[in-house]
């Protein structure tokens, strides 16, 4: 049986509460106050990999569901004896009704040397359903009283045989958690790249001692393949810092020291108009960088372990990173995570992490508190729980406006389609909430705002500029004709964003953003077909009376029904969406620091 949730207690600042995890996903996100006990957090997951929980003194809870292959180790499978009368022997079919069941119990450091393992098992909760009379009618009395009881207490006793609290007992040694037997890799908040004397050891510390001896020998012996460290791990290095570093070579240098000892190596980066530059005059942000890859590229390659199979720890890594570079770096764990199947604890005090992972479907967010006295762990499934956690961390309400950049856009339904939209040009890299965020303006109301530097501002009108200064706006053109004009707001919006460095508008080419949706998805989303991909020129309300009998469909819904079946072929043909979709997904990676799209 497979422990799919463990909590413990008992260790270090953990002492009353059960704290741990409900589940693990590819990112596990530890977020809290400094001294909240993150870091002991960690310890938790590096005993998960042991194969024996039991070697830690502290005491564990574990949940899991009863499967039926368990069972099958411990009742047969023969049919039941019913010429005796008697609960002592059951076989598969009695314990049947349990498969499927969740189980919860302890296990403890064991004051008793004789029991097997050297600890204690003790169920303590058992939950089944609730049995119909004619389902509780066949099944036999020892199991019928354990299922009718919501809470059941076993005890395992090594003079106990042939019934289901000692079977159940006997599982419960067996069971495993999905980490045991993998291999666990820590990097600590306190860490350096230095210069080291060489040896043959191809261990990386978690302070980050070793990594100079570990790229030395990938790069100068003959037996291991130094395109790791020169092609592989430079490449990476490249794409997370992005524009904030031009790498072009990785590679050691042998020093003279003053007193002639020998065998003293550096790592090296040549730079573009640098030349080549020793890690020790480099900044702690990428040898940090550097840490994190030798732990996710080298090291599995070195214990010749698939990298499925580890679980690695990061640290407080937003020490001495750029939050645009750390928006990047965890952006990369997160693609590795998946890519690989990989499982990735990171402790942190940066409200960046909610903002990137708050909104994955990768990524679980794990609060941890302290009263002065225990710590405790709370997953978070809320915004509300986001917004508390952020207020803990000492970010102001103000901080919450300073998003990476805003998409103004008239409604609802143009949100829908931009997000949409960016998600097919991008192959879902970017996402609303973590690269950009969508604000309404409200259509006409554009009249009543402006985007201008607070010196250039008309007192009367909203300056929208000064929420964020990296903008996009997204408006309908409303031309009835090619060269028609646009709306005196319209045009006075597009001078005022013009005159803002980076800034971009999007004024559609054709009537509004309902003409870009292809006939096909319009047909889909209504089941009304065929329908013709609607003219550029061509209002709304003409082409629902003309092909729709006038039914009056609600944008939002439309939107919502229409985004499943478009796809980035059907939307390229449409008009100047190609083109419009370049330059904004520009401007987004621009704000995130990214090199601009291509």
């Amino acid at each position: 049986m497979n422990i799919d949730s463990i909590y413990f207690k008992g260790y270090s600042c953990f002492k009353k509460d059960w704290a741990g995890f409900d589940t693990i996903k590819p990112i596990n996100v530890i977020i809290g106050r400094n001294n909240s006990g993150k870091s002991h957090l960690l310890d938790l997951v590096e005993a998960l990999c042991d194969p024996e929980l039991s070697h830690h003194e502290w005491q564990n809870q574990c949940h899991g569901v009863l499967d039926e292959e368990s069972l099958k180790k411990i009742f047969p499978a023969r049919p039941r004896d019913t010429s005796q009368n008697s609960n002592a022997d059951l076989v598969l079919s009695d314990v049947q009704p349990l498969v499927g069941e969740k189980l919860i119990w302890e296990v403890a450091p064991s004051q008793f040397e004789s029991l097997p393992h050297g600890y204690e098992l003790q169920v303590s909760s058992l939950r089944f359903p609730a049995f119909s009379s004619e389902q509780s009618s066949n099944i036999p009395l020892a199991v019928e009283e354990v299922l009718k009881s919501e809470t059941h207490q076993f005890s395992y006793s090594p003079k106990q045989s042939g019934n289901i609290s000692s079977g159940v007992s006997h599982m419960l040694q067996d069971a495993t958690h999905q980490f045991r037997k993998d291999s666990f890799c820590r990097l600590l908040a306190d860490r350096d790249i230095k210069t080291e004397l060489k040896n043959t050891n191809m261990n990386l510390g978690r302070d980050g001692q070793g990594a100079t001896n570990i790229i030395r020998g990938f790069i100068t012996s003959d037996k291991l393949p130094r395109e790791l460290i020169e092609d592989d791990l430079l490449d990476e290095l490249k794409l997370i810092f992005g524009n904030d570093g031009q790498f072009l070579d990785i590679g050691v240098q042998e020093l003279d020291k003053e007193d002639n000892t020998k065998d003293y190596w550096e790592v090296y980066i040549r730079e573009e108009k640098k030349g080549w530059i020793p890690l020790s005059k480099s900044g702690s942000g990428l040898k940090t960088v550097i840490l994190v890859l030798l732990n996710l590229l080298v090291i599995p390659k070195i214990e010749d372990k698939e990298r499925s199979q580890f679980k690695f720890a990061f640290e407080e890594l937003e020490n001495n990173l750029h939050p645009a570079l750390l928006r990047r770096l965890f952006k990369y764990l997160e693609d590795y995570a998946v890519k690989e199947k990989a499982k990735i604890f990171l402790t942190t005090h940066s409200s960046v992490a909610l903002d990137l992972f708050g909104a994955s479907d990768h990524a679980q967010i794990i609060h941890m508190s302290h009263d002065g006295e225990s710590a405790r762990t709370t997953t978070i499934p809320t915004h509300s729980g986001y917004l508390k956690i952020i207020s803990e961390l000492g970010v102001r309400p103000s901080d919450l406006l300073q998003v990476n950049g805003l998409i103004w856009v008239e409604g609802p339904s143009d949100r829908i389609y931009l997000n949409r939209w960016i998600e097919l040009y991008t192959d879902g890299r970017l996402r609303e909430g973590r690269d950009y965020q969508c604000v309404f303006y409200g259509g006409s109301i554009l009249s009543q705002v402006q985007f201008k530097p607070p010196e250039d501002e008309v007192t009367k009108l909203a300056n929208l500029f000064q929420i964020n200064h990296n903008l996009v706006v997204v408006c309908d053109g409303d031309r009835i004709a090619n060269g028609s004009d646009l709306k005196p707001r319209v045009e006075r919006i597009r001078e005022e964003v013009e005159k803002i460095d980076d800034a971009y508008i999007w004024i559609t080419d054709a009537k509004e953003i309902e003409n870009y949706i292809p006939g096909s998805v319009l047909a889909e989303a209504t089941g009304l077909s065929p329908l013709p991909d609607p003219k550029k020129y061509e209002s709304w309300s003409s082409y629902t009376e003309k092909n729709m009998d006038g039914k009056r469909i609600d944008k939002v819904d439309l939107a919502i029904s229409s985004i499943p079946s478009m796809t980035i072929k059907l939307m390229q043909g449409r008009f100047d969406w190609k083109e419009q979709m370049k330059q904004i997904v520009e401007r987004i990676d621009s704000w995130n620091g990214d090199s601009p799209s291509t």
